[in-house]
């Protein structure tokens, strides 16, 4: 599976940190790549421009809240389908406007509660690696 993930402003300081740890380590099982999206004018247009040709997933708190398992069964249902490229979007303050929620694919949820770009951007990326190193038959996932 190819991962690209999307973010308006830049991860600094421990999420940098952290980030690129993740990213290091997905790198073992598949494609990750960041793009960081400049806050204001343009950065819906450059953001919906990075999903062209990927499997979008907007990341908002009414989007649907899956568990882990649910998406692995999501990605496996995905790769059945030929779609192996997903990009993740993860807005800034004021989140994802209509037009780019509409635009995707799918809208989910990283749980009931409110994150920063930040750590929202740190939640995901552990996330990939943890199914990508689960679907690799890794054991930092244990179920």
């Amino acid at each position: 599976m190819k991962h690209r993930v999307c973010c308006i402003g830049r991860p600094g300081g421990w999420a940098k940190e952290a980030g690129d740890e993740f990213i290091k380590r997905i790198g073992r099982f598949g494609t990750l790549d960041c793009v960081f999206v400049k806050e204001g004018a343009h950065a819906e247009r450059e953001m919906l421009e990075q999903r062209e040709g990927w499997w979008s997933i907007c990341l908002d708190a009414k989007g649907e809240a899956l568990s882990t398992e649910g998406w692995r069964k999501e990605w496996e249902r995905l790769e059945r389908a030929g779609r192996t490229k997903l990009v993740w979007l993860i807005g800034g303050a004021e989140g994802h406007s209509e037009k780019v929620q509409s635009s995707c694919d799918a809208i989910r949820s990283m749980g009931p509660q409110t994150l920063s770009h930040d750590l929202a951007w740190v939640v995901l990326l552990e996330q990939i690696y943890r199914l990508e190193s689960w679907r690799a038959g890794h054991p930092y996932h244990r179920a």
